[in-house]
């Protein structure tokens, strides 16, 4: 028996009961949402066992979900809020040149024009047209207290993003680290 762990990961919400059948309508954190109808089991924040995925059907940002188990309207009530997880090994592989957000956080973040680090991606702003990188500048080389550099995630700024060596190469304009 192997003593690794399972990393569980969060793809989305429950956010209301729907009808009296025991259905749950999920926000989805992904951008396809009809991703449920391709899992056989989600775990929900609270719950120690899997929920097999009896039936899905997406709608906009949401989807229209039936765990197993969950038979009427007042049990579907019992998981609003509750986060949706899926295990590590249950995660879609992504088509090139996308990533996703927990393998962006962390990697050092390298300015195309210098070679220099100018700091570390800390968050993936994603409420936005086009998603935002947040990083934290380099102390050493901009000094303390300085804001965070925000940076549109698109192609005319990230140049590079190389999950094994850990960096994202950016090209920056004028304005985007405040010196």
């Amino acid at each position: 028996m192997s003593n690794k762990t399972v990393e569980m990961i969060v793809i989305g919400k429950v956010v209301a009961p729907v009808g009296i059948k025991g259905e749950v309508k999920v926000y989805s954190y992904s951008d396809d949402s009809s991703r449920f109808s391709r899992l056989q089991e989600v775990f929900l924040e609270g719950f120690d066992e899997a929920f097999d995925v009896e039936k899905s059907r997406p709608s906009g940002t949401t989807a229209v979900v039936k765990l197993k188990g969950i038979e009427n309207r007042n049990q579907a009530e019992g998981l609003r809020g509750k986060a949706v997880m899926i295990s590590e090994e249950d995660l879609e592989e992504l088509p090139e040149g996308t990533y996703y957000v927990r393998d962006l956080v962390g990697l050092k973040v390298i300015n195309l024009d210098t070679e220099e680090v100018v700091g570390t991606l800390t968050e993936v702003i994603q409420n936005t047209a086009q998603d935002v990188y947040r990083i934290k500048l380099d102390e050493e080389t901009y000094g303390q207290g300085k804001p965070d550099a925000l940076v549109p995630a698109v192609k005319e700024f990230i140049k590079e993003v190389d999950l094994k060596k850990g960096i994202i190469r950016i090209r920056f304009i004028e304005g985007m680290i405040e010196q």
